[in-house]
């Protein structure tokens, strides 16, 4: 049996928030909306609560994968509440009730070609050794992501 490439990514995301016992993993891809603008999307996720991320819509600079795409820089909150000024910058944080995550871009040579975001549902402290098993964990990702891309 052959699993489709969604599956492949699925179940890395599953892997991945097994691993390292969070709460929520997101991965974040670039979309074209009706007007023919480039903007941010989560498309693959696991243990959501709801299906509202997929109506997330996001500008490049805007979110925390907004932030992440733009800058090509990895990005903590580890407290939502005292962090995040304006919430509804940041609506994946209501929508999965996050309040601590890390989210790093999935580059392909400088090109950030999607935001990878693992999430608590409480407030955790989160170190540079938390991001550097994010970043290890997710590089059965990048091929799958220049499949998905075409």
């Amino acid at each position: 049996m052959t699993l489709s490439l969604e599956q492949k990514i699925t179940d890395i995301l599953i892997e991945i928030r097994l691993q390292l016992e969070v709460d929520f993993v997101g991965l974040a891809m670039a979309a074209e909306n009706a007007d023919g603008e480039i903007v941010i999307k989560w498309k693959y996720v696991s243990n959501n609560r709801n299906n509202r991320y997929q109506k997330i819509v996001l500008q490049v600079g805007k979110g925390i994968a907004g932030i992440v795409w733009k800058t090509a820089r990895p990005y903590v909150v580890e407290d939502a509440k005292k962090d995040i000024q304006e919430t509804k910058d940041f609506p994946l944080t209501i929508t999965e009730q996050l309040v601590s995550m890390a989210a790093i871009p999935l580059l392909n040579g400088n090109e950030v070609q999607a935001v990878l975001l693992g999430g608590f549902r409480k407030k955790k402290k989160l170190n540079q050794e938390f991001i550097d098993q994010l970043i290890s964990l997710c590089t059965e990702i990048n091929p799958l992501l220049l499949e998905v891309r075409g």
